[in-house]
């Protein structure tokens, strides 16, 4: 009976140990939330978080290996998923949009002095916009698609902080058809 009872408290335990990890990535979620909407990401510490997520520097280090790690996951999980293989680029914008105008403030602070890492951080959340790096099979794995979503997501991020720097005015000429617009030249010129 005594084993029966050992292995009922490892069962309890690994619950245990998952809703604490479910708590923790909550927390780090909020607090990741809360700072952006007042500060530069750029600015944002791993204390500061630590301290606005209510939990030790080991236990964030338990989930994540720095602040950029921390970023990208919580921007894969907020993200907007759009499928492109249909209908390709044509609702990306919209999508894009709405998410820019719903979350102004984190995304001013996440733009605004971005150093490097942040920038990279951004350029693969926008390939995820398209499931590029999921689902390439469907895109094809060519140098061609690689440069075509690459260009792309050059482009959305452009705009993106192009936005920002104009306080986001909402009257814009839609930036789809001009980036649809050097994707058919560039596929023009490779075609030749």
């Amino acid at each position: 009976m005594k084993f029966m009872f050992e292995e009922v408290s490892v069962i309890e335990s690994k619950k245990r140990a998952d809703l604490r990890t479910i708590k923790t990535e909550k927390a780090l979620d909020i607090a990741i939330y809360e700072l952006l909407r007042k500060r530069n990401y750029r600015k944002i510490t791993v204390n500061d978080i630590c301290i606005a997520a209510m939990i030790s520097r080991a236990a964030f280090y338990a989930h994540y290996s720095d602040k950029y790690e921390l970023l990208k996951n919580w921007l894969v999980r907020i993200s907007p998923k759009i499928h492109l293989y249909s209908e390709p680029y044509e609702y990306i914008e919209k999508a894009i949009n709405e998410f820019i105008f719903e979350n102004k403030s984190v995304i001013k602070n996440i733009v605004n002095d971005a150093d490097q890492g942040t920038l990279d951080i951004l350029f693969q959340i926008v390939l995820t916009f398209l499931n590029f790096e999921t689902e390439s099979d469907k895109l094809g794995s060519g140098p061609e698609q690689v440069v075509l979503h690459n260009i792309y997501a050059g482009g959305i991020l452009s705009y993106i902080t192009w936005q920002v720097k104009h306080n986001f005015p909402e009257n814009v000429n839609p930036m789809n058809k001009y980036l649809y617009k050097a994707l058919k030249r560039y596929q023009d010129i490779s075609s030749e």
